[in-house]
């Protein structure tokens, strides 16, 4: 297996290095934007953090061998993390609460191939040298921000109106954005941040990403009445940290232990102790919960008014995702929004990476409302299920 995430590191970063990944042409050159570092910044109580995030994830671990659902097959994602992690599992598994306040506190500092963990240059953009390119790219991805928000009119090539967008004035955009939302973009200081420079603060383009998911959410909810959110392999949380600052409060997030650590951290440090609960403490709804995959088993029927999954069902083995649309068909009030590559990569000569929607086809409990390419990533498809129980 560990071949295997080599082999898909070196196909991945090859077929990259043959496209830019963005939408808009530099018509006029390099538009004026910096690439900027920030690192972390220490929160008071960062100890005491760092022990409820090993608390919790001891018990996940000691709890996962009775779960009742478990992969069939080493996914992707499972065993990336297991080979790249080992210093962090070496500090999980001395219980070393001063240690993982440390590590986590820096991580990102350096360049990661695979990315969904970090705000930091990661394999996106190839750890690229070129940091032009890099800011140009995520320049790229605020733009669609903004014309997926209508902050921007779309770029119209027939009737002359190409090439204009990407030399907005970007802290004109960032304001004109944080009016539509009506909240702060700003992100906060608990990861080390490589992203373009705006007066919100450096935006990484995942920043961006997590910002248009939960202006959907929210958009979605204004449909739906109730805020409760669940998300399966929701990475750090930055999609539920967004999301709370745009009013929603109940959101849980069901992923697998190790990233769970992560995302408690990133959590805990930017929103503060009494908004996240962990997996073993006594969860309460208005805060985000982040708990092992397995407790969406746990989930009570009907628990959710939406359930969305971003960038991550396609690399996660076919029985377990299979098992997550049941309970999302079974605990989902009204939508799941899914928004997924549809490449059908190789893992093995016997398995390749998942179609989410052609996994939907033939299940008469989603019906499909809407598709569309996603605005703010090449390659990746939108879409909105109803669950018929919700009709």
């Amino acid at each position: 297996m560990h071949s295997l995430v080599r082999k898909v590191a070196r196909r991945l970063r090859s077929a990259r290095r043959r496209a830019y990944l963005t939408s808009h042409p530099r018509v006029r050159g390099n538009p004026a934007v910096d690439l900027v570092e920030v690192p972390a910044v220490a929160r008071p109580g960062h100890l005491e953090s760092a022990k409820r995030l090993l608390r919790a994830y001891k018990r996940a671990q000691a709890d996962s061998t009775a779960a009742a659902i478990k992969p069939r097959n080493e996914d992707l994602w499972t065993d990336l993390l297991r080979t790249n992690m080992g210093p962090l599992l070496q500090i999980l598994e001395r219980d070393d609460p001063s240690a993982l306040s440390d590590y986590l506190l820096h991580f990102g500092e350096q360049y990661t191939w695979f990315g969904g963990l970090t705000f930091s240059l990661d394999g996106y953009l190839l750890g690229s040298a070129d940091r032009s390119l890099v800011a140009f790219t995520y320049l790229d991805k605020l733009i669609c921000l903004a014309e997926s928000l209508g902050v921007l009119p779309m770029e119209h090539p027939e009737h002359g109106r190409w090439g204009i967008n990407l030399y907005s004035d970007v802290a004109d955009i960032v304001r004109r954005i944080e009016r539509a939302l009506g909240i702060s973009i700003a992100p906060p200081t608990a990861m080390h941040v490589v992203g373009i420079r705006t007066p919100a603060g450096a935006l990484h383009y995942r920043h961006l990403n997590a910002i248009y998911v939960a202006s959907r959410l929210k958009a979605l909810l204004a449909r739906a009445g109730d805020d409760a959110i669940c998300e399966y392999g929701g990475g750090l949380g930055v999609v539920a940290l967004y999301a709370r600052r745009l009013g929603i409060a109940d959101y849980t997030l069901f992923d697998i232990p190790l990233t769970n650590v992560f995302a408690g951290y990133f959590l805990i440090a930017s929103l503060g102790d009494e908004a996240v609960s962990l997996y073993g403490e006594q969860p309460d709804q208005g805060t985000i919960k982040v708990l092992p995959f397995w407790k969406c088993v746990d989930a009570p029927d009907k628990a959710f008014r939406i359930s969305m999954n971003q960038d991550s069902f396609p690399e996660i083995d076919a029985d377990l995702v299979n098992r997550y649309l049941r309970e999302i068909a079974r605990t989902t009030q009204a939508y799941f929004l899914s928004i997924n590559q549809e490449a059908e990569s190789e893992i093995t000569p016997q398995r390749r990476q998942l179609n989410v929607s052609a996994m939907l086809q033939d299940r008469p409990d989603f019906v499909r409302l809407s598709r569309s390419k996603y605005w703010l990533r090449e390659g990746y498809v939108e879409e909105l299920y109803e669950l018929t129980t919700a009709r």
